[in-house]
């Protein structure tokens, strides 16, 4: 499959290999790929063998990067594992952080549709039926991941503001703008725990949600 989609084949294991797809490619012979020890599907353990790779073709507004992505294969169940990095999202031919711009003009900063297509598309690309499609499909998803959010905060980190349902600080509760002002609570909290997200910043925020809610089971969030 070469259309940038991804492998219909493959389950995604979203996995951090960093921000930026042009580090990825610059230092793709060297990248270590995590072998998974239990297999998502069967539960068995050590059942996983190299599968080769499948091509991705993501683009930002300035260029198509020709990359590839590692597969996994489980000799227990026959299950196909692939190693999505946590700057591409499953089905979408842009980058993450360009459909990121998008979401956060629309539903963050109330921005109009020509104003979102003028601040996030200058020249034109993605296309007003792509940035309008992507916004659709956010505001589909945005309910489960926003209480999903809330759940893990609710366990995690009952102090947050964002669970507060009196106070101003909960936020917005229009389920896209609701859920990325939650996920800078879920960042922050994170990032009192694994010392590897302390650097993320606001422009990191839908990056970590989708390598956190891959890891539980949310395929889709955009």
């Amino acid at each position: 499959n070469s259309s940038g989609s991804g492998c219909t084949k493959c389950m995604p294991i979203i996995t951090d290999f960093g921000p930026a797809v042009q580090d990825y490619r610059a230092h793709f012979e060297s990248i270590v790929f995590p072998r998974p020890e239990e297999c998502p599907c069967c539960g068995a353990s050590h059942t996983f063998i190299g599968h080769g790779f499948y091509p991705r073709q993501p683009k930002d507004q300035a260029q198509v990067y020709r990359i590839w992505i590692k597969r996994w294969f489980c000799k227990a169940c026959h299950t196909t594992l692939s190693l999505l990095p946590s700057f591409l999202l499953r089905f979408r031919h842009y980058l993450l952080g360009v459909i990121q711009q998008v979401i956060v003009a629309r539903f963050e900063d109330d921005a109009s549709w020509h104003e979102t297509e003028r601040q996030c598309a200058p020249d034109g690309l993605p296309a007003p039926r792509t940035i309008g499609r992507w916004c659709r499909a956010f505001a589909a998803q945005a309910a489960t991941w926003w209480a999903a959010v809330q759940a893990t905060l609710a366990c995690q980190d009952s102090a947050s503001p964002a669970l507060d349902p009196l106070g101003p600080a909960a936020g917005p509760y229009e389920a896209p703008r609701a859920l990325l002002h939650a996920a800078t609570h879920l960042l922050a909290w994170a990032q009192t725990r694994w010392p590897e997200v302390v650097s993320y910043g606001l422009k990191d925020r839908l990056r970590f949600l989708w390598h956190w809610g891959g890891g539980r089971g949310l395929l889709r969030l955009v």
